[in-house]
């Protein structure tokens, strides 16, 4: 069977700090992965509880899918497996995870899906695919699908969380069910029926999360552009980003959301001065703020107050 296009495959190779971030997150990963048998019996699943059943599985509310999908890659590094994203919405997106799932079947590989709402077809193919034992020929194809579930690891990403799984989940201590790993910066944004959720710590006090971003940030972009650059680039992106998520009201996010963007415009200070990196980052920040008519003083104020 042919392999996955490469487009569809992510890198492994993320700075040290990255991992140092998600250092609580990885460490529930591995004490629930620690108990997965090497083979896992597909028929002891029950496919009626959570979007999955029998393989190893984490459920991450994210809402910018960027902390799922480094999840995902900082797994796959730690496995020694291979990474893919894979859209719902794709139009060869089925025959594109029997590849994935016949791939398992050589050794452990990592899936990065969004949801998109509880079912969807990758969802329920996923569950017909157990509920065969993997052996099913997609039409057209000449080989069979041979893989193992115990080496295929799915981190959904749920940008829409608040309420999303309605179902029953299963516990996450429980190899032959699933597990799940929601870390929910709101407490809204746990399932309606979080039984079974392995609920991290709260991020920390604002303050403390500030540190903790700059640290991360000044670690994370090692090498680009100067001491003094990216001193003050860092310094800038916190500020910009604390602004933004206090004056909004989502100061809880800040530890979770914000990185992707300071660290995508952090790249550009080799060729970049720190006036229109930072520039770039406050543009496509205040850009994310809810536009209504009732928000543009906020963007007004943002306007007004994030450094230039």
């Amino acid at each position: 069977m042919a392999s996955l296009d490469d487009h569809r495959r992510r890198t492994t190779d993320l700075p040290p700090a990255t991992t140092e971030y998600f250092a609580p997150e990885l460490a529930t990963i591995d004490s629930y992965l620690e108990t997965v048998p090497p083979t896992i019996d597909t028929a002891a699943g029950d496919a009626a509880v959570g979007p999955i059943h029998t393989i190893p599985w984490f459920y991450v509310a994210d809402l910018t899918g960027w902390r799922g999908g480094t999840l995902a890659r900082l797994l796959a590094a730690e496995r020694d497996a291979v990474c893919y994203e894979l859209s719902a919405g794709a139009a060869d997106a089925l025959p594109a995870l029997w590849s994935l799932i016949d791939e398992s079947g050589d050794g452990p590989v990592v899936l990065h899906l969004e949801l998109q709402g509880e079912g969807g077809r990758i969802v329920r193919t996923l569950r017909e695919a157990l509920r065969r034992g993997y052996e099913h020929v997609p039409d057209g194809w000449d080989e069979p699908v041979r893989g193992e579930p115990a080496n295929f690891h799915v981190v959904f990403t749920d940008t829409d969380p608040s309420k999303r799984l309605s179902v029953p989940l299963p516990a996450a201590t429980t190899p032959t069910t699933g597990a799940v790993l929601s870390y929910a910066p709101r407490r809204s944004m746990l399932p309606e029926r979080p039984d079974g959720t392995t609920v991290l710590s709260d991020p920390p006090a604002l303050h403390d999360r500030e540190a903790e971003l700059e640290g991360f940030l000044l670690a994370a972009l090692a090498g680009y552009g100067d001491d003094d650059a990216r001193q003050q680039y860092v310094d800038n992106a916190v500020e910009i980003l604390s602004i933004t998520h206090s004056l909004i009201g989502k100061r809880d996010l800040l530890f979770d959301v914000s990185p992707r963007l300071a660290l995508k415009y952090g790249s550009l200070l080799d060729r970049l001065s720190v006036g229109a990196t930072t520039e770039r980052l406050g543009q496509d920040v205040l850009g994310q703020v809810p536009q209504s008519p009732g928000s543009e003083d906020i963007r007004a104020t943002l306007r007004d107050l994030l450094p230039k």
